[in-house]
């Protein structure tokens, strides 16, 4: 009887001490390593024993898991071979909970191990679904494949069990946040616009709220968002970050913002500015640039506050990113005109270059503020470091 056990000593000294000569083993597959996750037990649990005190480990830590089942049809296959005066050995073979090449190149590497030790020539393979039946071309390529068999928990009341499995799986938080959450906000939207009259709306809104969710998930923004929620709605006597309030009016701004940028963009196609004229209208100073670079500064001015209110020091550096921002907006601003004179109006108009002048002096402006802020404020660390 082999059982191996995080803490116990490597499986190869273990299965060193195990030498048997079997010509066929019933493989129970264990592809995502649950038995593993939650019970500590190593691959391969190799004999009847062994594997019955795993199954029952692996049943009470979580009595709704089907590799339980798979392990003990695995070892009714062995008792049922034994009778008949086979050579037979019963194993458990768990691959990784990262299930792909690195789960399958270790079940083939324990596989190895077992082939080696117990002189197996065949196999009769027991998995519980179609992904651990992928890993039959694996043991297939260093064992002849004698039958399988897919385990399946027959059920009394099918429909019941059904309903408690959907029921069971939407109270599952990760699930909700993936599937429920998305499917919740889309019904909401298609309703508040229904109630308001503006049918006409709801599928523009359905697709602005998936396009946001789908972005968030891509860009792992959950945490941060859940922070700023948690920040926001805090009800303790600490103080709220005035970040988290920064980010909601930031966010405000923009959407703000993209609706002025929308509306400058409508009028452009009225005067017929083609695609490029609707784009850099919505890009422009009327559009969603000037209240988008607000946005940045309102955000970073914050996280400066709330640095010097924490740790009692205050980044100077706030000061040259301010007017570079500034200077920025200017030029962005300047260039986004002389191209619309250029190629949409056909009309240059060289007063908009002063949107590019003013930019590189505010930039420069900046430049001196922030090195006579800097020399003073270092000119008092070395008077107070003196004294």
């Amino acid at each position: 009887m082999l059982i191996f056990k995080e803490s116990s000593e490597s499986n190869i000294n273990i299965l060193s001490n195990y030498i048997t000569s079997m010509s066929l083993l019933v493989i129970a597959i264990d592809r995502d390593n649950d038995l593993g996750r939650k019970t500590g037990i190593r691959s391969p649990v190799i004999g009847r024993d062994a594997n019955i005190r795993a199954s029952l480990e692996l049943g009470l830590s979580d009595p709704e898991e089907s590799d339980t089942n798979t392990m003990l049809a695995a070892i009714k296959t062995y008792d049922q071979l034994l009778e008949k005066g086979k050579k037979v050995e019963v194993v458990t073979i768990c691959g990784d909970v990262r299930v792909g090449t690195k789960s399958d190149m270790k079940i083939a590497n324990t596989l190895d191990q077992v082939i080696l030790k117990t002189g197996a020539k065949r196999a009769i393979l027991v998995s519980d679904g179609a992904e651990d039946r992928e890993l039959e071309p694996i043991i297939r390529s260093r064992l002849r494949i004698d039958s399988t068999r897919m385990v399946v928990v027959q059920q009394s009341r099918p429909i019941e069990d059904t309903l408690y499995t959907i029921i069971h799986k939407m109270e599952d938080p990760k699930i909700q946040r993936q599937f429920i959450l998305p499917m919740a906000l889309i019904a909401l939207a298609w309703g508040l616009a229904s109630l308001l009259g503006s049918s006409e709306i709801a599928s523009g809104a359905i697709w602005v709220i998936l396009g946001g969710y789908l972005l968030v998930k891509v860009a792992g923004w959950e945490e941060a968002i859940k922070k700023f929620y948690t920040d926001l709605l805090t009800v303790t006597s600490e103080r709220v970050p005035l970040y988290s309030y920064a980010w909601l009016i930031a966010a405000l701004m923009m959407i703000v913002g993209l609706t002025r940028g929308l509306d400058q963009m409508q009028e452009a196609a009225n005067v017929g500015g083609g695609i490029l004229g609707m784009v850099l209208a919505f890009l422009s100073l009327d559009g969603v640039l000037s209240l988008f670079l607000f946005a940045l500064v309102i955000i970073e001015v914050a996280r400066t506050i709330d640095t010097y209110l924490r740790d009692g020091v205050f980044n100077i550096n706030i000061v040259r990113f301010i007017f570079t921002v500034a200077s920025m907006g200017l030029i962005f601003a300047g260039i986004i005109e002389i191209v619309d004179d250029i190629f949409v109006k056909d009309n240059f108009n060289s007063e908009n270059v002063t949107y590019i002048l003013s930019g590189l002096i505010l930039q420069f402006i900046g430049l001196l503020v922030h090195d006579s802020i800097r020399g003073r404020v270092d000119e008092n660390l070395s008077v107070t470091e003196d004294t």
